[in-house]
């Protein structure tokens, strides 16, 4: 255990206000990052407190903060089709395939530190991480581009017709890209009400200096919904007997928000939608590499007292992606954001994982409910601009 965690003298008041501050800006992102990982809202608050409760214990840095970002929803749901495999099989069935894939990227990164290739990971060239970086950013923008200029996000899908390709439409990153310059090309079709919710919220996001900005603009897109009846996309309530309700049992209570044991999970046909064992594995080690890229990111700008611990830090990843598993959500990274903020406030040890861990519970404060109303390009900016500086530093 880092001597962070143990050293109770460390602890202060720094950490409470810090975890606290940082799960309410971040609830917004949580459910923003699901819905890019195909999931419904409601599911990025759920799976949020477990994974930063496991890398607590292991990280050495007390700013470090991970979670669920773009990229990682991007990646697991590019790598697994996830679109085309919620569209056959529904929602419960993709969330069980991505909660695997989620453990099979942690099994991998736990992997790796016990092999001490955490210090390999230093030496890849910086045009190779800008690279993917800008692919990343531009893949965000495709994504949510429907949900940003439609008024629903299916209607971009009903009136772009995708050319054919060897006989077949486009598929995948190739659809979305070919929809996204069409719609670029075709602003007559953009939804006006849409299109001002995203503006509002993209300035918002952009030139407000405060750390609750994305609670402001959430928030505000939200009160606009619900006085106006907006008629579009909203997040909505969580669905009937999703909410995580303390029962008095300390047994089931601390386990109420695994969605999947490792056991359960169906190990067999993730595999075979990555195309066999010797490409899973491929994918999942290189997945755990470029998911380690974002630590390193987030610790250049704050180090760990007394220097960094890179294998140490790759397990961390690799047991708050496990956790992320079993909660059946996408695997977990660094959020540059998110550990910037916290370092602001004041943490200064890793118990403020814990605080922020107490956040991820829809049933606490009425964390969904309170954004039924809220539309979904308000939790989703996609201006390319704004989405590169996100994409790039979270």
């Amino acid at each position: 255990m880092p001597r962070y965690i143990s050293d109770v003298k460390a602890w202060s008041m720094g950490d409470v206000v810090a975890g606290v501050t940082v799960a309410v800006t971040s609830l917004p992102q949580y459910i923003a990052y699901a819905e890019l990982a195909q999931l419904s809202g409601f599911r990025g608050i759920v799976a949020s407190g477990p994974p930063l409760v496991a890398f607590a214990f292991l990280t050495g840095n007390p700013c470090l903060n991970i979670g669920v970002t773009s990229i990682t929803a991007l990646m697991a749901t590019a790598d697994l089709k996830g679109g085309e495999y919620r569209d056959a099989y529904g929602e419960a069935a993709w969330s069980q395939i991505l909660g695997t894939y989620s453990m099979m990227i942690g099994v991998a990164s736990l992997a790796l530190a016990l092999l001490n290739a955490g210090s390999l990971v230093k030496h890849i060239p910086a045009p190779v991480k800008a690279g993917w970086k800008l692919g990343f950013a531009l893949a965000a923008c495709a994504a949510q581009m429907p949900n940003s200029a439609f008024e629903h996000a299916k209607n971009l899908k009903k009136i772009c017709q995708l050319p054919n390709f060897r006989g077949a439409p486009l598929q995948s990153g190739a659809a979305n890209m070919y929809r996204l310059a069409w719609s670029l090309t075709h602003p007559h079709f953009w939804d006006a009400e849409a299109v001002a919710f995203s503006a509002m919220t993209l300035f918002i996001v952009m030139y407000f200096k405060s750390p609750l900005k994305v609670i402001v603009a959430s928030a505000l897109g939200a009160g606009i919904s619900y006085l106006r009846s907006y008629s579009g996309d909203v997040v909505g309530r969580p669905p009937p007997g999703s909410e995580l309700r303390i029962t008095g049992e300390l047994g089931a209570d601390l386990t109420s928000w695994v969605h999947q044991w490792p056991w359960e999970m169906p190990l067999d046909e993730t595999v075979n939608r990555l195309g066999g064992w010797p490409l899973a594995v491929m994918s999942a080690v290189a997945f755990a590499f470029v998911d380690y890229l974002a630590i390193i990111s987030v610790e250049a700008e704050r180090p760990a007292p007394g220097g960094s611990r890179p294998n140490r830090e790759m397990a961390g990843q690799g047991l708050g992606c496990i956790a992320s598993g079993m909660g059946g959500s996408a695997p977990i990274g660094g959020s540059l954001t998110r550990s910037m903020l916290a370092g602001m406030i004041g943490a200064s040890s890793p118990p403020g994982a814990f605080t922020v861990s107490r956040r991820g519970r829809p049933s606490e404060a009425g964390g969904t409910e309170k954004r039924q109303c809220s539309p979904r390009r308000c939790l989703q900016p996609s201006c390319p601009l704004w989405w590169h500086r996100r994409i790039c530093s979270d």
